[in-house]
Protein backbone atom coordinates (compact mmCIF):
# COMPACT_ATOMS: atom_id res chain seq x y z
CA UNK A 1 0.00 0.00 0.00
CA UNK A 2 3.04 2.27 0.28
CA UNK A 3 2.90 2.93 -3.48
CA UNK A 4 -0.78 3.79 -3.26
CA UNK A 5 -0.08 6.48 -0.67
CA UNK A 6 3.01 7.74 -2.52
CA UNK A 7 1.09 8.11 -5.78
CA UNK A 8 -1.86 9.74 -4.02
CA UNK A 9 0.43 12.18 -2.21
CA UNK A 10 2.27 13.06 -5.43
CA UNK A 11 -1.04 13.73 -7.14
CA UNK A 12 -2.09 15.92 -4.19
CA UNK A 13 1.11 17.97 -4.55
CA UNK A 14 0.24 18.68 -8.18
CA UNK A 15 -3.34 19.50 -7.16
CA UNK A 16 -2.04 22.12 -4.72
CA UNK A 17 -0.35 24.04 -7.53
CA UNK A 18 -2.50 23.47 -10.62
CA UNK A 19 -6.16 24.36 -11.07
CA UNK A 20 -8.86 24.31 -13.72
CA UNK A 21 -9.15 27.77 -15.30
CA UNK A 22 -12.21 29.43 -16.81
CA UNK A 23 -11.34 31.35 -19.98
CA UNK A 24 -13.16 34.54 -21.13
CA UNK A 25 -15.60 32.42 -23.20
CA UNK A 26 -16.69 30.58 -20.06
CA UNK A 27 -15.01 27.33 -21.08
CA UNK A 28 -13.18 25.44 -18.34
CA UNK A 29 -9.60 24.65 -19.33
CA UNK A 30 -7.50 21.98 -17.68
CA UNK A 31 -3.74 22.63 -17.49
CA UNK A 32 -1.59 19.73 -18.71
CA UNK A 33 -0.14 19.24 -15.23
CA UNK A 34 -3.57 18.01 -14.16
CA UNK A 35 -3.26 15.25 -16.79
CA UNK A 36 -0.27 14.00 -14.81
CA UNK A 37 -2.30 14.29 -11.59
CA UNK A 38 -5.04 12.17 -13.16
CA UNK A 39 -2.46 9.61 -14.32
CA UNK A 40 -0.99 9.35 -10.79
CA UNK A 41 -4.46 8.94 -9.25
CA UNK A 42 -5.17 6.23 -11.82
CA UNK A 43 -1.97 4.43 -10.86
CA UNK A 44 -2.95 4.74 -7.17
CA UNK A 45 -6.36 3.17 -7.91
CA UNK A 46 -4.72 0.41 -9.95
CA UNK A 47 -2.26 -0.40 -7.13
CA UNK A 48 -5.03 -0.32 -4.51
CA UNK A 49 -7.21 -2.68 -6.58
CA UNK A 50 -4.28 -5.08 -6.93
CA UNK A 51 -3.75 -4.90 -3.16
CA UNK A 52 -7.44 -5.82 -2.71
CA UNK A 53 -6.93 -8.75 -5.12
CA UNK A 54 -3.97 -9.99 -3.05
CA UNK A 55 -5.87 -9.48 0.23
CA UNK A 56 -8.56 -11.80 -1.13
CA UNK A 57 -5.91 -14.55 -1.41
CA UNK A 58 -4.90 -14.16 -5.05
CA UNK A 59 -1.46 -13.56 -6.52
CA UNK A 60 -0.25 -10.99 -9.03
CA UNK A 61 3.17 -12.62 -9.42
CA UNK A 62 4.03 -16.25 -10.13
CA UNK A 63 6.97 -16.58 -7.74
CA UNK A 64 8.25 -19.82 -9.32
CA UNK A 65 8.42 -18.26 -12.79
CA UNK A 66 9.25 -14.79 -11.51
CA UNK A 67 6.56 -13.39 -13.76
CA UNK A 68 3.71 -10.91 -13.38
CA UNK A 69 0.43 -12.77 -13.93
CA UNK A 70 -2.01 -9.89 -13.61
CA UNK A 71 -5.50 -9.84 -12.19
CA UNK A 72 -7.96 -12.23 -13.77
CA UNK A 73 -8.62 -11.40 -17.40
CA UNK A 74 -8.37 -7.63 -16.99
CA UNK A 75 -6.19 -5.76 -19.45
CA UNK A 76 -3.34 -3.49 -18.39
CA UNK A 77 -4.50 -0.13 -17.02
CA UNK A 78 -8.21 -0.80 -17.68
CA UNK A 79 -9.54 0.30 -14.31
CA UNK A 80 -13.18 -0.70 -14.85
CA UNK A 81 -12.19 -4.24 -15.91
CA UNK A 82 -9.77 -4.43 -12.98
CA UNK A 83 -12.51 -3.31 -10.55
CA UNK A 84 -14.84 -6.04 -11.82
CA UNK A 85 -12.08 -8.67 -11.71
CA UNK A 86 -11.30 -7.98 -8.04
CA UNK A 87 -14.98 -7.78 -7.10
CA UNK A 88 -15.05 -4.06 -6.32
CA UNK A 89 -18.53 -2.68 -7.04
CA UNK A 90 -18.88 0.61 -8.93
CA UNK A 91 -21.80 2.96 -9.41
CA UNK A 92 -22.62 4.17 -12.93
CA UNK A 93 -20.86 7.49 -12.20
CA UNK A 94 -17.79 5.72 -10.82
CA UNK A 95 -17.71 3.42 -13.86
CA UNK A 96 -17.81 6.43 -16.20
CA UNK A 97 -15.06 8.24 -14.30
CA UNK A 98 -12.77 5.19 -14.13
CA UNK A 99 -13.33 4.51 -17.83
CA UNK A 100 -12.08 8.02 -18.63
CA UNK A 101 -9.32 7.87 -16.00
CA UNK A 102 -7.94 4.75 -17.70
CA UNK A 103 -7.09 6.89 -20.71
CA UNK A 104 -4.87 9.10 -18.55
CA UNK A 105 -3.11 6.02 -17.20
CA UNK A 106 -2.56 4.56 -20.68
CA UNK A 107 -1.60 7.72 -22.59
CA UNK A 108 -3.14 11.13 -21.78
CA UNK A 109 -0.96 11.60 -18.69
CA UNK A 110 2.20 10.81 -20.64
CA UNK A 111 1.76 11.39 -24.37
CA UNK A 112 -0.19 13.86 -26.52
CA UNK A 113 -1.93 11.12 -28.52
CA UNK A 114 -3.16 7.56 -28.12
CA UNK A 115 -1.91 4.59 -30.12
CA UNK A 116 -5.41 4.05 -31.53
CA UNK A 117 -7.21 6.99 -33.19
CA UNK A 118 -10.62 5.95 -31.79
CA UNK A 119 -9.38 6.71 -28.28
CA UNK A 120 -8.89 10.37 -29.22
CA UNK A 121 -12.57 11.06 -29.96
CA UNK A 122 -14.37 13.50 -27.64
CA UNK A 123 -16.43 11.75 -25.01
CA UNK A 124 -19.94 12.52 -23.74
CA UNK A 125 -19.89 13.15 -19.99
CA UNK A 126 -23.15 13.33 -18.02
CA UNK A 127 -23.94 16.90 -16.81
CA UNK A 128 -20.91 18.38 -18.65
CA UNK A 129 -21.49 17.31 -22.27
CA UNK A 130 -18.81 16.50 -24.86
CA UNK A 131 -15.27 16.79 -23.57
CA UNK A 132 -11.82 16.26 -24.97
CA UNK A 133 -10.13 13.00 -24.03
CA UNK A 134 -7.56 15.03 -22.06
CA UNK A 135 -10.16 16.70 -19.79
CA UNK A 136 -10.94 15.61 -16.25
CA UNK A 137 -13.22 17.84 -14.15
CA UNK A 138 -12.96 18.85 -10.50
CA UNK A 139 -15.93 16.58 -9.83
CA UNK A 140 -14.07 13.71 -11.55
CA UNK A 141 -11.07 14.20 -9.25
CA UNK A 142 -13.37 14.16 -6.20
CA UNK A 143 -15.04 10.97 -7.45
CA UNK A 144 -11.65 9.31 -7.96
CA UNK A 145 -10.59 10.27 -4.41
CA UNK A 146 -13.83 8.77 -3.08
CA UNK A 147 -13.24 5.53 -5.02
CA UNK A 148 -9.67 5.32 -3.73
CA UNK A 149 -10.87 5.87 -0.14
CA UNK A 150 -13.40 3.03 -0.53
CA UNK A 151 -10.79 0.62 -1.92
CA UNK A 152 -8.30 1.48 0.84
CA UNK A 153 -11.05 0.93 3.42
CA UNK A 154 -11.74 -2.52 1.99
CA UNK A 155 -8.04 -3.42 2.01
CA UNK A 156 -7.40 -2.12 5.53
CA UNK A 157 -10.73 -3.05 7.06
CA UNK A 158 -10.98 0.47 8.50
CA UNK A 159 -13.07 3.43 7.38
CA UNK A 160 -10.76 5.96 5.79
CA UNK A 161 -11.09 9.63 6.52
CA UNK A 162 -11.65 11.86 3.55
CA UNK A 163 -8.47 13.43 2.24
CA UNK A 164 -8.46 17.19 2.84
CA UNK A 165 -8.56 19.41 -0.27
CA UNK A 166 -5.18 20.25 -1.88
CA UNK A 167 -3.65 23.42 -0.46
CA UNK A 168 -5.66 23.32 2.78
CA UNK A 169 -3.95 23.52 6.15
CA UNK A 170 -5.29 20.05 6.96
CA UNK A 171 -3.61 18.66 3.81
CA UNK A 172 -0.30 20.32 4.73
CA UNK A 173 -0.48 18.76 8.20
CA UNK A 174 -1.28 15.35 6.70
CA UNK A 175 1.71 15.56 4.32
CA UNK A 176 4.05 16.57 7.15
CA UNK A 177 2.73 13.73 9.34
CA UNK A 178 3.26 11.18 6.54
CA UNK A 179 6.75 12.51 5.91
CA UNK A 180 7.69 12.18 9.61
CA UNK A 181 6.21 8.66 9.75
CA UNK A 182 8.14 7.61 6.61
CA UNK A 183 11.38 9.04 8.02
CA UNK A 184 10.90 7.16 11.32
CA UNK A 185 10.17 3.92 9.43
CA UNK A 186 13.46 4.21 7.52
CA UNK A 187 15.47 4.80 10.71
Amino acid sequence: MAWVFTLEESAACIGERSFHIENPNGDVVMPLTLCVRAMLMGYAIECALKALWVKKGNKVVDVKKGKYVGVGKSQHHELVQLSHAVGFSLTMTETDVLYRLSKFVRFAGRYPVAKRPDEMRPYEVPVIGKVDVGFFSKRDFRTVQSILNKIISQVSGKKRRAIPPPGSLAMKRLLVKRSITATKAKA
